[in-house]
């Protein structure tokens, strides 16, 4: 009559065991090891933001450069005006 009764239960709840197991492998884990990891995994993502963000830099100055010889020359200032309106017609254009 009592064949389907277990009485052989856990000493310990679950969870607790899964945390401790999780504690003995994070102590098992080199630190040196993870940080060589961790930058391994950021290293390619974090290198592509970086180098985008000195080409926009290095842009930003070229720009800044060239408008400030475009306000001592006329003829700079011209190009440039040409080169803006012709971009702007451009623009319009595939609107109608």
């Amino acid at each position: 009559m009592a064949r389907f009764v277990h009485i052989d239960y856990p000493t310990q709840h679950g969870g607790v065991t899964r945390i401790s197991r999780g504690l003995e492998a994070f102590r098992s884990f080199h630190l040196g090891r993870g940080l060589v990891h961790t930058l391994a995994l950021i290293g390619g993502p974090l290198n592509r933001v970086l180098s985008t963000w000195a080409a926009a830099r290095k842009q930003r100055a070229e720009d800044e450069k060239l408008w400030n010889l475009a306000l001592t020359d006329a003829r700079i200032m011209a190009d440039l005006s040409r080169a803006m309106s012709q971009d702007a017609m451009r623009d319009v254009r595939g609107y109608f």
